[in-house]
């Protein structure tokens, strides 16, 4: 066979050996594995960060090492595929966790596509797939939204609660009032951070315009860990009441036993009302002329402020004024909610004499200043001499004068003093020029006596009382009329007033102002017989019975 013959006939037997075989491909001798590939965090949320970590190990039993060219996540849903690459070199028995960190833009379960590719010591690719299901949730900060009570013309407090429930930081939140029938005065509140599991509350102010049930929708922009800034809106309902402005004042007295105080209902007049409640004997009272016989102690008195309307009241101010001045202000900063009382004490010490007590306060309603007012009849614990049950005899210029000194005040009177004031007409005369009487308590008596001489024409005499109030000297004239010339005997003068006060010191001032009152009985000459024929036959019945029995006797 020539040369020619035998290529041939070589050719034939390669193309027939190859036909036969088919495609040879390489096995790699390095043996790649994935053991694992953990999500973290554990529950993805929609716009955060997330991190898968692929662990590849290079079995031991491997003659080659491996090189790791690419790690290949992808995601058919959102359309990702992130690599990574240049990963290095596994020797047998080694292994590695590589990272690979994406971010889904929708939220719901799907499955990633994990693929791992390197290159063993003789070039031949290794390839690794594994599938890694993953479910995405959408997660923004969870928003609790408390509303107070809503007044027309008010301000109303939204509170806003703000939660993290992700595993990762949450920044620069930013809640504000998206729409809303009113005034926004705080219409915008942050968060710098928010971390996870973290919960913050912020709260803004709102007017609103008018009543009902009226929407309220709040708007939180907020950035994502990932860097990503996103925005939702919440909405709710808000009940909102017509607005009424409806504050009344009381004056309650406060105990010395214990400090506790007396339900201002039964004791002091609230607005409007006028002057009602009972007089106290310790530290004064309000009174309306009823009945004055509790005599407990009382220390002091207090303002009482009470919110009968439909919204907060604030700042409130009170001031106190009596007929000679006005008492230092008082403060009750509040807020006073609906149906709320709060109370200031009130030094009721400077006012020494009875009359009309005004107080006021001014207050903040809503966007709206108020007022309101009240008037007591207020009576200090002082003492209130007069004289009563007057006997007045005028006999050939000798005048004797019998009666008892009272104290109708609600305070005790000491060093008192009764004498007859000298004038043209009378002159105090031996033995009760003036008589001492001491000390009288509230509501008490003690009887005097006291001798003159009048001249002929004179009409009436002056009494004068002093006494001395917490220090101060009180002196108070009372004014008595004599019986006329032709009386021969004394006559009663009931229920005497006062005639005035001549002076007193320090700031007592007044008490009470004048009374002149003398009721006198006068008899005339008919009367005087037929008292004298009484009183013949009142000695004369005791003989007459004396001597029938006698005879009976016998």
């Amino acid at each position: 066979m020539s040369p020619r013959g035998h290529v041939l006939a070589l050719v034939a037997v390669v193309l027939l050996l190859t036909s036969s075989v088919g495609t040879v491909v390489a096995v790699p001798d390095a043996r790649l594995t994935v053991s694992d590939a953990a999500v973290s965090p554990e529950t993805p949320v929609v716009g955060e960060q997330v991190v898968v970590s692929v662990s590849i190990a290079n079995s031991v039993a491997s003659p080659d090492a491996a090189r790791i060219d690419e790690v290949r996540l992808s995601d058919p849903v959102d359309d990702l595929d992130v690599r990574a690459r240049t990963l290095g070199s596994l020797s047998p028995g080694d292994s590695v966790t590589v990272p690979v960190a994406l971010t889904f833009e929708t939220a719901g379960a799907r499955t990633l596509s994990l693929t791992v590719l390197g290159t063993d010591e003789d070039g031949d690719r290794v390839r690794v797939e594994r599938p890694v299901p993953i479910a995405v949730e959408d997660a923004p900060p969870l928003v609790g939204v408390a509303v107070s009570d809503a007044v027309v013309d008010s301000e109303t407090r939204i509170q806003v609660s703000l939660s993290n429930p992700t595993t990762a930081d949450i920044r620069n939140i930013v809640v504000s009032v998206d729409s809303f029938d009113g005034e926004a005065l705080v219409g915008t509140a942050s968060v710098a951070t928010l971390p996870e599991g973290a919960t913050e509350v912020r709260n803004l102010t709102v007017v609103p315009a008018a009543p009902g049930d009226l929407p309220l929708a709040l708007r939180v922009n907020y950035t994502t860990a990932s860097g990503t800034e996103k925005s939702l809106v919440t909405e709710t309902q808000v009940q909102v009441v017509e607005f009424a402005d409806d504050v009344q004042l009381s004056l309650r007295p406060i105990r010395e036993d214990d400090g506790a105080t007396t339900d201002a209902s039964t004791l002091a007049s609230l607005l409007g009302g006028g002057a009602a409640g009972v007089a106290f004997g310790g530290g004064g009272g309000v009174t309306d002329g009823a009945d004055e016989s509790t005599t407990e102690d009382v220390a002091g008195f207090e303002v009482v402020v009470t919110n009968f309307g439909s919204a907060p009241i604030s700042d409130v101010v009170v001031e106190t004024e009596w007929s000679n001045g006005t008492l230092p202000r008082l403060s009750i900063p509040g807020p006073i909610e609906p149906g709320a009382s709060a109370a200031a004490t009130v030094d009721l010490s400077e006012i020494r004499t009875a009359g009309p007590l005004s107080i006021t306060a001014s207050y903040r309603v809503g966007v709206a200043s108020g007022t309101a007012t009240t008037t007591l009849d207020y009576r200090p614990a002082v003492a209130d001499v007069a004289v009563t049950d007057l006997d007045v005899t005028a006999e050939d210029g000798e005048l004797r004068i019998v009666g008892n000194v009272v104290n109708r005040g609600l305070g005790e009177a000491s060093g008192v003093v009764v004498e007859l004031v000298e004038e043209e007409s009378v002159a105090p005369q031996y033995p009760q020029r003036d008589y001492f009487v001491g000390r009288v308590a509230p509501s008490d008596f003690a009887p005097f006596e006291l001798t003159g001489l009048v001249s002929e024409g004179a009409t009436d005499v002056t009494v004068r009382t002093h006494y001395t109030v917490d220090g101060v000297e009180v002196v108070r004239d009372h004014v008595v009329e004599l019986p006329e010339a032709e009386q021969d005997g004394g006559f009663t003068v009931g229920n005497l007033g006062n005639a005035g006060d001549l002076g007193n010191a320090g700031d007592l001032g007044a008490v009470s102002g004048s009374e002149q009152h003398a009721a006198v009985s006068r008899l005339g000459p008919a009367t005087n017989g037929v008292g004298l024929v009484v009183f013949v036959v009142l000695l004369a019945l005791p003989v007459a019975t004396a001597l029938r029995i006698r005879r009976e006797t016998r």
